[in-house]
């Protein structure tokens, strides 16, 4: 009965803590989508893999929405991604449009006005006898 360790068994290695949106491969996070299923009262009970899935769904959704405005923005010209090249994507893509059904606000006037171009009185062009 010394301080040796039984024989048979081996001292255990510590396990590396990780999260489950990264043994899941996801980015989104999982232990957030769990408490905000935990929190909406939407099930009395749930399975562990269901926020999982969620997640999963979430950021295929996200992806999908994304990959679409960039080429839209692309197409126009512009570096950024606008509130208007996600409300295209969301009505060019008809698995997002069949999924987001009923649920896209719909666009009243834009997020920011447009210059309004006023009517000035018209200058007249120096000749070169007036230029020095």
């Amino acid at each position: 009965c010394s301080g040796d360790p039984p024989e048979g068994s081996e001292p255990k290695a510590k396990k590396s803590r990780s999260s489950r949106s990264s043994r899941a491969g996801l980015l989104f996070p999982v232990s957030r989508v769990d408490k905000q299923l935990r929190r909406g009262g939407f099930a009395e009970r749930f399975g562990a893999s269901a926020p999982v899935y969620l997640a999963a769904v979430l950021q295929w959704v996200t992806h999908k929405t994304m990959d679409v405005a960039g080429k839209i923005s692309k197409k126009s010209n512009q570096q950024c991604i606008s509130p208007l090249h996600l409300h295209r994507a969301v009505q060019k893509s008809s698995v997002l449009k069949q999924l987001l059904r009923g649920s896209m606000p719909r666009r009243r006037g834009r997020a920011v006005p447009r210059r309004q171009h006023v009517a000035s009185p018209c200058k007249k062009k120096m000749t070169k006898s007036k230029k020095r």
